[in-house]
């Protein structure tokens, strides 16, 4: 058995969601875009702001999508929801950009939207080259500013 006291932090884990009106309408202001369904990725696009770290914020806030006109069942929109956040746990360079942003006080806010229905074309394996991709496109982007 171990003890609660001596466990590692498990903040890798723990993905932070936009929660305030105020932080989407800066998104969507102030947006840059990351990544474009079809060209640069097969399900995802995305877009993001950098800001300053606030106080008792992660240095990540993610807006996961999938919208109700082009993904019409529930269940699939949840599916969706359910594979991007995986995707992002399992992701290594979020966790690097994760440490870079701590590191200068900044702080991204990033929509993932996924634009296609699950299918053998748009499944778990696609969506989890996708958050790599758009991870690395965002570390680069974060590296030349």
């Amino acid at each position: 058995m171990t003890d609660l006291n001596t466990r590692e932090p498990r903040a890798k884990n723990k993905i932070t969601t936009i929660l305030l009106q105020k932080d989407i309408d800066l998104l969507f202001s102030k947006r840059k875009s990351l990544a474009r369904s079809g060209s640069q990725t097969k399900t995802l696009s995305s877009i993001y702001t950098v800001r300053e770290l606030e106080a008792n914020s992660e240095p990540i806030l993610f807006l996961l999508h999938a919208p109700k006109r082009s993904i019409k069942e529930a269940h699939l929109r949840n599916k969706l929801k359910r594979w991007m956040r995986e995707a992002i746990r399992q992701c290594d360079e979020i966790a690097e950009i994760y440490s870079l942003l701590a590191e200068r006080k900044s702080q991204v806010l990033i929509l993932l939207r996924a634009d296609f229905k699950p299918s053998k074309d748009h499944a778990w394996q696609q969506i989890k080259d996708d958050i790599r991709i758009i991870a690395d496109r965002l570390m680069k982007n974060l590296h030349s500013s």
